[in-house]
């Protein structure tokens, strides 16, 4: 995977996307799942920041 300082949030879902072939949201929520290994890192806060985002914005009413 490219490196994660590297990119946007906008290159980081293309990339996302290309590794894990899944839509947006899930494509990045793997990234954060990848970079999350027992501790909180700076690279798996940027990808569950990134996921939180995009959730939001999917989000409609309470379902």
């Amino acid at each position: 995977m490219i490196d994660w300082q590297d990119l946007t949030e906008e290159d980081a879902v293309d990339v996302a996307v290309a590794e894990h072939g899944k839509g947006a949201t899930m494509s990045i929520a793997y990234c954060a799942l990848e970079a999350y290994r027992g501790v909180d890192t700076p690279e798996y806060r940027f990808w569950f920041g990134l996921f939180l985002k995009l959730a939001k914005r999917e989000h409609v009413g309470w379902a």
